[in-house]
């Protein structure tokens, strides 16, 4: 039977920069860690993303790079040469999953027990139990002596390994087991704030999300995040449905709209589609986006509708990722001189995550100092 847990605040509320420092902070002192969060937030990505500056920052013990390539398969558990980040779910797990099995040992005169091979023998990495409070309690105790003592039976966690965990809350309806207290005390908490879409954007650029989304996020806010425990729809909004959204239409021109309208609903609802759409459409209301970068002095901006803005910009980097050139780059910067300043640095942010050169291209156009000094502003 569920168990109850409190539907407020579960731990010390912390946002995406904050318990990335803090999981690395963790894995220092090779102490677990429980990350709480609402549905389609980023926990595991974020757990990714922590394994892979991981890979990069570690040194040996006289302070030599390891050069450590990352990895997710199991295959390279004990590969000493990659830094491993493995996923298990002990929700799908019973309690003997975790020990192994009992094998009699003739040379010693007693049983021994055969931990499962996807527990790491050497090397470094992370070990992720993802989900852990879906599992049973019987399971969860089974993890007790390996989240505080970092062994089970006579297993031992390899000192190159550290251990997190993460789960929803109870108000997320994830029909979770309560988590022991006991268990609880073995390991620290916090829950992660659902990114703020400024954020959210920071990471979507280089993370390859198809600019129509990142600019419909962005002219409307409330979007990008709309998980509600009351309502009964199947599909809604959240950083990580956006992002299947993108790998659905990443492609699939904007003028196809009855085929967008379809995937982007079958994933974020269809009032949410519908409304992405309607932003799609404001489009047409724009001069064709090549006037733009032809008539960058004199084309009229739509600086009295913030959302027709919005529109401009998200066509404005669509056509800069396909028309990568010096000539584009030469209108883009006299087109982005009319821009008011802060459309015109996110602009730039965007165009950056698509194009990471793009700041050499404007330090070698004279009229585009500005501009540059703005974005390394940014990037610092």
């Amino acid at each position: 039977m569920k168990g109850k847990q409190s539907n407020v605040d579960v731990a010390r509320v912390v946002d995406h920069a904050t318990l990335k420092h803090l999981l690395k902070v963790y894995y220092e002192a090779r102490k677990a860690l429980f990350i709480w969060g609402s549905i389609g937030i980023g926990k595991s990505e974020l757990v990714r993303q922590v394994g892979k500056d991981l890979a990069k920052e570690l040194k040996d013990k006289d302070g030599k790079p390891l050069n450590l390539e990352y990895s997710e398969s199991i295959r390279d558990i004990n590969n000493v040469k990659k830094f491993v980040v493995i996923d298990i779910r002990l929700s799908q797990m019973d309690p003997s999953d975790l020990r192994g099995i009992p094998v009699w040992d003739k040379e010693a005169g007693c049983t021994r027990w055969l931990a499962p091979s996807t527990f790491p023998r050497q090397g470094y990495g992370l070990i992720f139990f993802d989900e852990l409070n879906l599992s049973a309690p019987l399971v969860q105790a089974s993890a007790y002596q390996m989240i505080l003592n970092r062994q089970l039976g006579e297993y031992l966690i390899p000192d190159g390994f550290g251990l997190i965990a993460a789960g929803n809350r109870l108000e997320d309806r994830a029909n979770i087991f309560d988590m022991a207290k006991p268990l609880c005390n073995r390991m620290g908490h916090v829950q992660l704030n659902p990114p703020s879409p400024e954020k959210w954007t920071q990471w979507a650029g280089p993370a390859d999300i198809d600019p129509r989304i990142i600019g419909f996020v962005n002219a409307f806010q409330s979007k990008l995040f709309q998980f509600n425990q009351s309502t009964k729809e199947k599909a809604f909004a959240t950083p990580r449905t956006w992002e299947f959204v993108s790998d659905l239409i990443t492609g699939l021109p904007s003028t196809d709209i009855e085929e967008l309208e379809l995937r982007i609903s079958s994933l974020v609802g269809e009032g949410t589609a519908t409304e992405f759409v309607a932003f799609l459409r404001l489009r047409d209301k724009l001069e064709p986006i090549t006037e733009y970068f032809k008539r960058p002095d004199t084309i009229p901006l739509p600086t009295d509708d913030l959302s027709l803005f919005w529109a401009l910009m998200t066509s404005i980097v669509e056509y800069y990722k396909m028309h990568n050139t010096e000539k584009t780059v030469k209108s883009m910067v006299k087109l982005m001189k009319r821009f008011p300043e802060e459309y015109a640095t996110f602009s730039l942010k965007l165009m950056y995550a698509i194009d990471n050169s793009i700041q050499s291209k404007l330090n070698n156009i004279p009229e585009a100092t500005e501009l540059a000094q703005k974005l390394w502003k940014y990037l610092r």
